[in-house]
């Protein structure tokens, strides 16, 4: 038997006894119809007869089959956002305990920040093909919950008067049908792009609606370099989701950047892949009327999750401007473990700001990879 690879196309060839049909040389090769379909086969038999030295003579039946499989196509851009809409309108199963019906009075002088950034929903890594841990959607889902609450019970403590969850871009892994990038970067991914949209929307659904049954929350979205399009589509959704939800403001303008102040506090957010280097500046620019009444300025991005130096500061200053860079908590996928871009943190970030005096504590939830689970 025979198999070759040429791009996204699969062929394969087999000459036996055993091999019949063209169903037979498929579970040889153990492809996924879910994933693949035949686009063309053939399947053709002959009988070849041998003498044997006593004078016998056997009758063998060959069997000579060909296939070749092309990736399935995926969803339309409009079947995606319809399925988005159908995961926001399911009941929230990972909330986690029940949401009060009114959020509480605000009580305190803080500000929460929840950053849930590169949480890649959708990327595949096998630990025994990148020599870390295994990722998939299931496991997205429960660490992507699981830290969510952990960072929401962690603010608590300190009976915030208000708490924003700030989406960095890349929640979704991929951006097309075809499964690649914005830009058409190929990627290993689940090609289940209708259950990617399923679990990474309710999952920040979940997220939102536990924190705002008990702080006035409100929720700001920039795009990724991964999933552009699906970043304004979730944001959509939320819009819809939480429009008369009176414990939720969505930020509702869709630009790659974003501003938000409490008291003397001046945070921005973005993904991070464009102007990095320019973040500080472009904030006096855009946000020059917060620029002097906040001297407690910081800004918050996400995409340079990897270890190596060159790509990442976990904390910067630009020009008088702290800049901050998320960790992503997925592990490297086979093409980021080869580039060799490992070893970095796996974990969410959540920070409190004093109305006055700017940052004055921060939390950390690690993902548990040792067995453990963080704090439902």
């Amino acid at each position: 038997m025979t198999q070759r690879r040429d791009g996204d196309t699969l062929e394969a060839r087999s000459t036996s006894e055993r091999i019949k049909t063209v169903e037979d040389l498929i579970a040889h090769i153990e492809v996924d119809l879910q994933v693949y379909e035949v686009s063309a086969s053939e399947a053709t038999k002959w009988e070849v007869a041998s003498r044997a030295p006593d004078g016998t003579v056997t009758v063998t039946e060959l069997h000579r089959v060909w296939v070749r499989l092309k990736p399935r196509p995926g969803p339309s851009v409009r079947e995606c956002v319809e399925l988005m809409i159908a995961a926001a309108a399911k009941p929230i199963a990972a909330a986690g305990r029940a949401a009060a019906p009114r959020p509480r009075r605000p009580a305190g002088t803080h500000w929460a920040v929840v950053v849930i950034s590169d949480t890649h929903f959708g990327r595949y890594a096998w630990r025994r093909s990148t020599g870390h841990e295994d990722y998939d959607l299931d496991i997205a889902e429960q660490a992507v919950s699981a830290a969510a609450n952990e960072l929401l019970d962690a603010t608590e403590v300190y009976r915030p008067a208000r708490r924003t969850i700030a989406l960095l871009g890349d929640i979704m892994h991929y951006d097309t049908p075809g499964g690649t990038t914005s830009s058409g970067t190929a990627l290993d991914r689940d090609g289940r792009l209708q259950k990617m949209l399923e679990v990474g929307t309710a999952t920040i659904i979940a997220a939102i609606t536990r924190s705002a049954a008990t702080v006035p929350t409100d929720v700001v979205l920039v795009n990724g370099n991964h999933d552009e399009a699906l970043s304004w589509s979730l944001h959509r959704i939320l819009i819809e989701r939480f429009r008369s939800h009176k414990g939720v403001t969505i930020e509702r303008d869709y630009t790659s950047r974003k501003y938000a102040h409490w008291g003397k506090n001046l945070l921005g957010f973005a993904h991070g892949h464009r102007a990095k280097a320019k973040l500080s500046q472009l904030m006096a620019i855009e946000a020059a009327d917060l620029w002097a009444a906040c001297p407690h300025r910081e800004i918050h991005t996400g995409h340079f999750h990897s270890s190596a130096a060159q790509w990442s500061k976990p904390a910067e200053t630009i020009d008088g401007v702290l800049v901050r860079t998320a960790p992503a908590i997925c592990p490297p996928d086979q093409w980021t473990a080869e580039a060799g871009f490992v070893g970095s943190r796996q974990a969410m970030e959540a920070f409190l700001y004093d109305r006055d005096h700017g940052l004055t504590a921060m939390h950390v939830s690690p993902r548990r990879t040792d067995g453990r689970r963080n704090t439902q």
